[in-house]
């Protein structure tokens, strides 16, 4: 791959990371109050909103399967386009070991920082900017998702309800209050 698909790549990957920092923080923030009057005033994406966080399970489960895999295929892009570059740079300081160590490190920093601003940071704070409108904006694609994803959230699900369940911990949160 070229530095410039390289790039091209990693743009894609933060621009669909930063998708799903904003799925999952304007459907946390989103006041129900704000959303039933939306959807009173007819915008049936706000009903849709409220219904998703009634039972946000399978919605979050599709928001970490996107972020941990973009993650992950992030890191492993970023390191190949960038380490070549660095260990070039390096190499007028250092031998050719640290030259590699410290290629692989500062790609390593550089691609975690540019994820961390544009991917997480950014977004979530402009998910914070406006919530509800945002997370009726994003309830179509990620209702697109959810179906899509419906085989790996099952099974992720089901892992984690019996990892639950073998630490004795309950699936539903109590609230009795004493």
């Amino acid at each position: 791959m070229t530095l410039t698909q390289s790039l091209l790549a990693i743009v894609v990957l933060i621009a669909t990371s930063a998708f799903f920092s904003l799925a999952e923080i304007t459907l946390a923030a989103s006041r129900r109050l704000r959303l039933r009057q939306m959807a009173d005033e007819g915008d049936i994406r706000a009903e849709r909103v409220l219904k998703v966080q009634e039972q946000p399970g399978h919605y979050f489960t599709v928001v970490q399967i996107g972020l941990n895999a973009i993650a992950i295929l992030g890191g492993v892009v970023g390191e190949g386009a960038l380490s070549p570059y660095f260990e070039r740079l390096l190499s007028i300081w250092f031998g050719l070991d640290a030259s590699k160590n410290g290629a692989f490190l500062a790609s390593f920093v550089t691609i975690i920082a540019v994820f961390l601003v544009f991917a997480d940071l950014f977004p979530k704070r402009l998910g914070m900017s406006d919530p509800e409108h945002l997370a009726v904006r994003m309830i179509g694609p990620m209702s697109v998702l959810i179906t899509t994803f419906k085989p790996l959230v099952w099974f992720f699900t089901r892992s984690t309800d019996l990892l639950f369940k073998l630490l004795g911990i309950p699936l539903q949160r109590i609230d009795k209050i004493t």
